[in-house]
């Protein structure tokens, strides 16, 4: 009896479940976001977009914690963009060798398990895959969308996708492209895709996006992707193709939608000038207490235990000492470049009792004759900063991604290597009359182009462009290779097996976790 009435139960609840199982799987959890309640309106997509663009930020302490504790990719691209050229180096910290894993980016001995390039290329998928969900759900929606809201929706989400894989590539070489929302863990695992096949995407997605986008209407801008973000950067990939002729109108076209230089180099980037004329596109952070700030500033001041007499509020910052300019920049600037003071600043200041640098002033590094008897003198990039800040860690200086002065020198370099030298000579000279310097005339294809290189490297200092332009450029090895020889020199710390710039050496490894995860990755050579 009592077996029978177990089995019962067990009868009923299953007819029951028959029953209402169509209802049970549709409900969702209450006051909770989840597939079955989200995409449901213009609104809802929206908030998915701007969460697309969460990957390209990240917070503060970019490689502690989970992702969205901030491994974004331009809290740590400096590391792998910036010092990984001639501009800039670290200031080496005999007291604490706890960032040994930026050094190694630095000085060209990183290996797979570098902690800055997994948390790069994980953000960059991260966005992807937000970027996906966003097109594959608008296509299948049942509520009516405005044409205007799905053109920028669509247009935006493919930008990012298109801007994401071009940062994978560049970095990287060919990776696994993901083209829609993972749904099942057999989807999840692909082989790398080739070069060729993960650029065509890149062009087709940036391809789609221009002729969905509009130019910017008002300035200052939202900080959202524009018709001329996409020109910009769809150019760009194709320069990187050494495809100048199909650069040259996009870069033409930037020039028509109402960009401008500001007057003064140094005022483009302050706060009050975030996503002004001269912005192209910017990486938004706001100073306070939403989790958009900022803190790269901490990054490239010394390590201290008082940054007062830097920033206007007192920190024990053990987080500085990157980014620090390099005595070959120093060097390239010329005589009465209006953009050294405002690029490159000086900390002065002593070493107390226990050997910590106690900052005093900031001053001019123009015509810097060194620090006085008992004091102490240390780079640092100038254009980044803005006290007084009111709280620590927190900062709004928006990132340039990229600025109007970029597209004139980007125009001038495709315009000299399709032999139209003379044509370049006003974009070029542009810049460089703001920079209060003279004009260019030589028509001299190969002195232009090395000129043109050189103005990238000056007006573009501290961006994020340098480590990339000599890859693209095919003059990383030479580069680098005199540079660390220079460095080994006089830097007695350095090993002998530092700075083998080498072909393999021009894109990272793929990241350890990422080859465990994945048994179809195969690993780049010399990794």
């Amino acid at each position: 009896m009592k077996q029978n009435r177990w089995i019962n139960i067990l009868l009923a609840a299953v007819l029951l479940l028959s029953a209402c199982k169509d209802k049970f799987l549709d409900e969702y959890p209450e006051g909770q976001l989840s597939e079955g309640n989200f995409f449901l309106s213009t609104e809802d997509f929206m908030q998915a977009l701007t969460g697309a663009y969460v990957p390209l930020r990240g917070a503060i302490n970019p490689t502690r914690g989970t992702y969205e504790a901030g491994s974004g990719i331009n809290n740590i691209a400096f590391f792998m963009d910036e010092m990984r050229s001639d501009n800039t180096h670290y200031d080496y910290n005999a007291k604490d060798r706890g960032g040994a894993g930026y050094e190694q980016l630095a000085d060209f001995m990183d290996e797979a398990t570098n902690g800055v390039v997994e948390n790069r290329y994980r953000s960059a998928y991260v966005g992807v895959s937000r970027a996906n969900v966003i097109l594959d759900r608008i296509e299948t929606i049942t509520f009516e969308m405005d044409e205007a809201d799905r053109k920028k929706i669509v247009g935006e989400a493919k930008a990012l996708r298109a801007h994401y894989y071009f940062d994978l590539v560049r970095h990287y070489g060919g990776v696994p492209l993901h083209l829609h929302e993972v749904k099942a863990v057999s989807e999840s695992f692909l082989p790398r895709s080739g070069v060729d096949t993960v650029y065509a995407q890149i062009i087709s997605d940036f391809t789609d996006a221009l002729a969905l986008l509009e130019p910017p209407s008002v300035f200052p801008q939202s900080g959202h992707i524009t018709k001329g973000m996409v020109a910009t950067e769809l150019a760009l990939v194709y320069m990187t193709r050494k495809r100048f002729a199909d650069a040259v109108p996009l870069l033409q076209s930037v020039t028509q939608m109402g960009y401008d230089l500001l007057p003064e180099y140094a005022s483009v980037f302050t706060p009050a000038n975030e996503n002004s004329r001269e912005s192209i596109f910017e990486i938004q952070y706001k100073e306070g207490t939403e989790g958009l700030q900022g803190n790269l500033i901490y990054r490239f001041i010394p390590v201290t235990p008082d940054t007062k007499n830097i920033l206007g509020i007192s920190y024990n910052n053990s987080d500085g000492g990157w980014n620090v300019p390099s005595d070959d920049i120093l060097a390239a600037y010329e005589p009465n470049d209006k953009r050294l003071d405002a690029s490159i600043g000086i900390i002065e200041g002593h070493l107390d009792a226990d050997a910590d640098f106690i900052p005093e002033k900031i001053v001019s590094v123009v015509n810097y004759p060194g620090p006085p008897a008992g004091k102490v003198a240390k780079r640092f990039i100038r254009k980044y900063l803005h006290p007084p800040y009111t709280t620590v860690n927190n900062t709004g200086d928006n990132w340039p991604v990229f600025r109007y002065a970029d597209v004139l020198l980007m125009l001038a370099e495709c315009l000299n290597e399709t032999g139209s030298s003379g044509e370049a000579l006003p974009h070029l000279n542009r810049v460089r009359d703001r920079a209060d310097l003279g004009d260019i005339t030589t028509t001299d294809q190969a002195q232009l182009r090395e000129i043109i290189a050189h103005e990238r490297r000056i007006e573009l200092a501290f961006e994020n462009h340098r480590w990339l332009d000599l890859v693209r450029t095919e003059r990383a090895i030479p580069v680098m290779t005199a540079y660390g020889n220079y460095m080994k020199l006089h830097y007695g710390y350095l090993l002998p097996s530092s700075y083998k710039v080498t072909t393999e050496r021009l894109v990272y490894a793929i990241p350890f976790r990422e080859m465990q995860y994945n048994k179809l990755l195969v690993q780049n050579k010399g990794y």
